[in-house]
Formats: C-alpha cells, sequence, structure tokens
C-alpha cells in the first residue's frame, strides 16, 4: 500500500470515527434504550451499537475500496469501542457519580459565597445524598445488576455476582494503591 493510500485510510478510519462518536452521543438524547436505568449499560450498549455500525460503514466503503481488508472492518470495530469506552466512563460516568463534581459545582452556582469544609458536607449530605436519592440509586443499581438480591423477609444479600465484583475492586485496589477503607470497610 502506498504512502498516499495509507493517509487515505487513516483518514478514513478518523471521518466514520467522528461521525460513529457523534451518533453514540446523540443517542442519549432518544428514547432508545431508555428504560435501561444504569447508565453505564446504556452507554456500554450504545457503544456496541454505534461500533457495529462502524464496521458496517468500513465494510461498505470496503466494495468501492478494495485495499480495505477484513482487518480494517475489525480494528475500526475495535478502536471506536476502546476509545469510547475509555472516554465514556473516565467522562460521563464519573461525572454522574462524582462528589467532587457536586461540590465544585455547587460551589461555582453559589460563588458568592464563601464555605466551611463543614457547610459543604453538609450540604452534600443534604442535597446530594438525601434529596438527589444518590444511595437509593446506587442501592437500586446494584439490585438491576445482581449484586445484591432481595431476600423474602425483604432484607438483602450480596449474590455470587457481588462477591465477584468485590474480589476484583479489591485486586485494583492493591494494584493501583488506592484507598482500602473503600474495599475493607470495617478493617479501618
Amino acid at each position: 500500500m502506498k504512502v498516499k493510500d495509507v493517509i487515505k485510510l487513516i483518514g478514513l478510519y478518523i471521518l466514520i470515527f467522528i461521525v460513529c462518536s457523534v451518533l453514540f452521543v446523540a443517542l442519549f438524547h432518544t428514547p432508545l434504550l431508555a428504560g435501561m436505568q444504569v447508565l453505564m449499560y446504556r452507554g456500554l450498549a450504545f457503544i456496541i451499537i454505534t461500533g457495529c455500525l462502524a464496521a458496517v460503514i468500513m465494510g461498505v466503503v470496503r466494495h468501492f475500496w478494495k485495499e480495505i481488508t477484513i482487518r480494517d472492518i475489525i480494528m475500526m470495530f475495535v478502536i471506536f469501542c476502546c476509545v469510547n469506552t475509555v472516554l465514556f466512563t473516565l467522562i460521563p460516568v464519573t461525572v454522574e457519580r462524582s462528589v467532587s463534581v457536586f461540590m465544585l459545582s455547587y460551589m461555582d452556582q453559589n460563588s458568592d459565597e464563601t464555605f466551611t469544609q463543614d457547610s459543604v458536607g453538609d450540604v452534600f449530605t443534604s442535597k446530594y445524598v438525601e434529596d438527589y436519592g444518590a444511595f437509593d440509586k446506587r442501592f437500586d443499581e446494584q439490585v438491576v445488576t445482581g449484586t445484591i438480591e432481595e431476600n423474602e423477609d425483604g432484607s438483602y444479600s450480596i449474590t455470587d455476582e457481588g462477591r465477584f465484583i468485590v474480589s476484583m475492586f479489591r485486586m485494583m485496589s492493591e494494584w493501583f494503591d488506592t484507598d482500602r477503607r473503600l474495599v475493607y470497610p470495617n478493617e479501618y
């Protein structure tokens, strides 16, 4: 393949990536999969849908440009899904779950005031946890994902899937030396 063809192929990858990424974001503003309450799951479903579309587009182009191979079609899907998964989990999922985002946003909207650590903590507890139901939302997500289940008496227990996830979190905590209190709450 000539240098000119390699540059055209890279340009094609970038163009398809951008078009399908815009479509990925646009899907969040449609009713498609709106019943999926867990943002992470809905986003991953949209990534797979738009990743498949990216591969299909590359496959259609292949009919007109014979230098494109099956490998290019597979690579388009893999690159699209990998990059968008990283960006999606790093930005929107973090924004939805982040104490820091809430705290900074609250302080920005009330920038005519000054705050103490305690006053921001009080606002966090009253607004984020109580008014916005942050705990309830996360608890319900765990029921939906199957990491906890309701018992006959109305209490809840962790499932084998939940234990597996916790073991993965603990391993990641050790690998990346994160705050162990979050994965071993009774030991600290």
